[in-house]
C-alpha cells in the first residue's frame, strides 16, 4: 500500500494514458477531504470537491482559488491537473501560491498532487520534493533522458510501460512497475487503471515487476 497522507505526488502521462484515472482513485481515497482544480472539466464523479476555472489560462484565479481553499484548511489533499500550465519548468518561478503551500502543507498535515503530461513541463521544485511519482508511458529523448536523470534506468523503463501500465518511484527514486485492471475508476475520458479500495489515504496497487 502507498500511503499518501501528508504526502506530496505528481502524475506524468500523455492523454488516454491511465493518469486521469488514476488521479480520480487517489481522489475518491480522500473523499470529501479532497480538492481538484479541474483544467479539462473531467472530474465529475465525487465525493470529492472540484473547481472547474472559467479562464483556464488565468494565473489570478488559479491562485485566488488556491488560497481560498488553503485558508478554508478543510481539505487534506489538493490536487492540480495540467499543473504544468502554471507551474512550468525553470527558470520560471513557481506562483507565490504553490510555493507557499510547499512550505505549509507538510505543518497542515496536507497532501498535494501535481499532474502534467510530460515530467521535463512541470517545475523541478515540484519534482524533486514529491514523496512518490507515478509515470505512465511517456516516449521521447528528452523525456526519457530527463527520468533517468531522476533514477538510473527509470526513463528507459517509462517507455518501455505498455499501455495503461505505470511506474512508481519513491522519495528514494526506488521504483515499481504496476499493471492496470479494467476501469472501475475511470473518469468521462477513456479506460485506465482500476485500483482496490483501502483506508483514507492509502492506495493499494497491483505489482507487475520490481524496478530498481
Amino acid at each position: 500500500m502507498i500511503d499518501l497522507e501528508n504526502k506530496s505526488f505528481c502524475i506524468f502521462g500523455l492523454n488516454d494514458s491511465g493518469k486521469s484515472t488514476l488521479a480520480n482513485y487517489i481522489l475518491q481515497q480522500f473523499g470529501e477531504a479532497a480538492f481538484v482544480y479541474d483544467i479539462m472539466n473531467e472530474y465529475r464523479d465525487g465525493p470529492y470537491d472540484r473547481y472547474v476555472p472559467s479562464d483556464r489560462k488565468s494565473g489570478l484565479e488559479f491562485e485566488t482559488v488556491l488560497r481560498a481553499v488553503m485558508t478554508s484548511r478543510r481539505y487534506r489533499l489538493i490536487l492540480i491537473d495540467e499543473a504544468n500550465r502554471f507551474c512550468p519548468s525553470k527558470p520560471h518561478p513557481l506562483p507565490q501560491a504553490i510555493a507557499d503551500l510547499n512550505d505549509w502543507r507538510a505543518h497542515w498535515g496536507l497532501a498535494t498532487g501535481y499532474i502534467a503530461r510530460l515530467p521535463v513541463q512541470l517545475n523541478q521544485d515540484l519534482t524533486q520534493l514529491a514523496h512518490y511519482l507515478f509515470i505512465f508511458r511517456i516516449p521521447g529523448i528528452q523525456s526519457t533522458d530527463y527520468l533517468n536523470d531522476i533514477s538510473a534506468g527509470l526513463g528507459d523503463t517509462s517507455l518501455a510501460l505498455d499501455k495503461y501500465h505505470f511506474v512508481v518511484a519513491d522519495a528514494e527514486r526506488r521504483y515499481t512497475v504496476f499493471k492496470p485492471i479494467p476501469r472501475q475508476f475511470a473518469t468521462n475520458k477513456g479506460i485506465g487503471t482500476k485500483l482496490s479500495k483501502t483506508p483514507s489515504g492509502g492506495v493499494n496497487l497491483d505489482s507487475s515487476a520490481p524496478g530498481a
